[in-house]
């Protein structure tokens, strides 16, 4: 038995390094028991009790006697033993008075008891000499808690000089990484310098032997020209005498002249490759026999042609037949065309004359008209003077034509002018008069009674939306506290995982006012104290925003992500861990990474890429990881 677990670990430790066997401990502080909370005895009189109860400790040891005692019941003998086992369905352990055991899985344990062993109820003739060794024990433990507590001074100073070391060694660790990183990045250069030069070097050898064929090739085609120039001039002279004996096919001598043109034209070009003579010769000769076919098809055609003329007299000649006969029929028909022309003269003379009696009447015509428009202009300005007689009638005296019958025309013209002219300034000096006001004021009354009740709906409406909004804001206060508290949590849990350590938390800038207060992110990264996001490095806050993100997420996974290069500003270290913690997450959801770090591609299940092998034209590459 020992007071702490701690005590219990050094012991074990002891027995091993001196190598004095094996034994149990049982600690205080964490060693709790429980008592058998149903005993089914229907009447057994065999049933002495629960052995905890029947066995008085110190309060201090209470716990390790239920884990010993808790559930063991005491009973006379076997038989009852077996009876309270089937009752209580093997529940519990059941000892007899005479030390034999039926234990809850229904193994049975008794016989004969020798010197060296004892049930639980048998050892109270050991107990005696256990006294004694407890207190030599106890002497002995007070002098090892003694040399603990030396030993737990040292320890802590020896725990703080490893945590400064391991924080040494985690910032040495992480500058050999880049260093490292760096020095990769160095020898792939270097390696890749080092192939481009042996491939310069290879290439260069190459263009070296290709000089060497090209001067040989040279040499060759120079020969070559020599002899070609030799049978060129031989040609020339072939044609001249052919040209001499032939002087009545000049065209066909021109032709070939331009041909011979072009074949020295291509010969000058002998030097790049032997192939091109060759195609100018076969070009020649196909040109000749070309020439000679066009010859034989024009000689073709000049047979044509005089069968063609032949043709063409004889259909001459009988459409000259033809047109004498059409010339008898001529002469014949002149005396009709006479006849004809005598019978137009006559009927143009009578035409004329209808013409000029025609033009008389328009004459008439237009008379009338003119007589007829001065009359509506006439009409026109005498209606435009009685209406403005009828309209100063209704202006002056609100009289039209029809109501001013019964009114007769006043004697005293001057007389009865003056006296309307006082009227009209009595009129004005009454001031302008509203007839429509009584009509406007109905209107407004009932404008201004509808307005009345429109106030009342919106400040009912409006009395109605506060209490709504400010339901919502109550319950939104509460949901957001509630999931708040979950985000800090797995913000914390999340942070761990990706930083190997450290803890961090996010807390609410005024808890009075939390839906509008700000949100401080508050991060002790593994080795450093306590600070706000914003002293960070760029890596440590890409991280850190990171593991907020799988905190939100974790509350309600959505079912496809897209992440935009997040981890870019990571080093290759942080790298791998957040393609390692992004692994875990897929079980949930499926995301898609668009990055260019080698550590997230290798964590991927597919790969997608796009490369232009063409100018303008892209192609999709994909690669399945699994």
């Amino acid at each position: 038995m020992t007071d702490t677990e701690e005590d219990a670990k050094k012991l074990i430790e002891y027995l091993k390094e001196t190598k004095s066997g094996r034994a149990s401990f049982l600690p205080i502080s964490s060693v709790k028991g429980k008592k058998v909370d149903r005993l089914i005895k229907n009447n057994l009189s065999g049933v002495i009790g629960i052995a905890s109860e029947l066995v008085k400790v110190n309060k201090k040891y209470e716990g390790i006697m239920l884990n010993l005692l808790g559930r063991t019941v005491i009973v006379d003998n076997m038989d009852t033993a077996i009876i309270l086992a089937k009752q209580n369905n093997y529940s519990f352990r059941i000892v007899t008075l005479g030390g034999d055991i039926v234990n809850p899985s229904g193994l049975m344990t008794g016989g004969a008891v020798n010197q060296r062993s004892s049930s639980i109820i048998g050892r109270a003739g050991q107990i005696e000499t256990l006294e004694k060794e407890i207190q030599k024990l106890s002497e002995r433990i007070e002098k090892i808690s003694k040399e603990k507590a030396k030993y737990d001074e040292s320890v802590f100073e020896t725990l703080e000089e490893v945590t400064n070391l391991e924080h040494e060694m985690q910032e040495t660790e992480i500058e050999y990484a880049t260093e490292k990183q760096k020095v990769i990045a160095i020898e792939e250069n270097i390696s890749r310098l080092e192939k481009k030069l042996q491939e310069l070097k290879d290439e260069l050898v190459q263009i070296e032997k290709d000089k060497e064929e090209n001067k040989q090739l040279a040499k060759e085609l120079e020969e070559e020209t020599v002899v070609l120039e030799k049978e060129l001039e031989e040609l020339n002279t072939v044609i001249r005498e052919f040209a001499e004996k032939n002087k009545d096919n000049q065209k066909y001598i021109d032709d070939l002249n331009f041909d011979i043109t072009n074949l020295k034209i291509s010969v000058t070009s002998f030097d790049e490759s032997t192939l091109s003579i060759d195609e100018l010769v076969e070009r020649v000769d196909k040109d000749i026999e070309n020439n000679r076919a066009s010859t034989e098809n024009k000689t073709k055609q000049r047979e044509e042609i005089l069968e063609t003329n032949k043709q063409l007299e004889e259909e001459i000649q009988t459409l000259g037949k033809q047109i004498e006969e059409i010339k008898s029929d001529v002469s014949v028909s002149g005396e009709k065309v006479e006849e004809l022309k005598l019978e137009r003269t006559n009927k143009t003379s009578e035409l004329n004359e209808l013409e000029d009696s025609a033009i008389n009447q328009f004459k008439i015509i237009e008379e009338l008209k003119a007589q007829i428009a001065k009359l509506d202009v006439k009409k026109s300005k005498l209606d435009t003077e009685l209406e403005q007689i009828v309209n100063k009638m209704w202006e002056d005296y609100e009289l039209t034509p029809n109501n001013s019958v019964g009114y007769e025309k006043p004697e005293d013209i001057a007389g009865t002018t003056k006296k309307v002219k006082v009227l009209r300034e009595e009129i004005k000096g009454l001031g302008s008069i509203n007839i429509d006001s009584i009509e406007e004021y109905r209107q407004t009354k009932e404008r201004y009674d509808f307005m009345c009740e429109q106030r009342l709906d919106l400040e009912d409406a409006s009395t109605k939306l506060k209490k709504v909004i400010a339901d919502m804001t109550k319950i939104m206060k509460e949901q957001f506290a509630k999931q708040f508290k979950i985000i800090n949590k797995n913000f914390g849990e999340v942070f761990k995982e990706l930083f190997g350590g450290g803890n961090a938390r996010v807390k609410l800038t005024d808890e009075e006012d939390i839906l509008e207060c700000g949100i401080d992110i508050e991060v002790e990264p593994p080795g450093k104290k306590l600070q706000n996001l914003t002293l960070l490095s760029g890596g440590e806050k890409a991280f850190t925003a990171i593991a907020l993100l799988f905190a939100i997420l974790k509350i309600n996974p959505a079912p496809f992500c897209v992440l935009d290069e997040i981890e870019a500003a990571l080093d290759d270290v942080n790298v791998y861990r957040f393609a390692d913690y992004l692994k875990k997450f897929t079980k949930n959801v499926q995301f898609l990474m668009i990055t260019h770090r080698k550590g997230t591609m290798e964590a991927a299940d597919t790969v997608y890429g796009v490369t232009m092998e063409e100018n303008g034209v892209s192609k999709l590459l994909s690669m399945k990881l699994k």
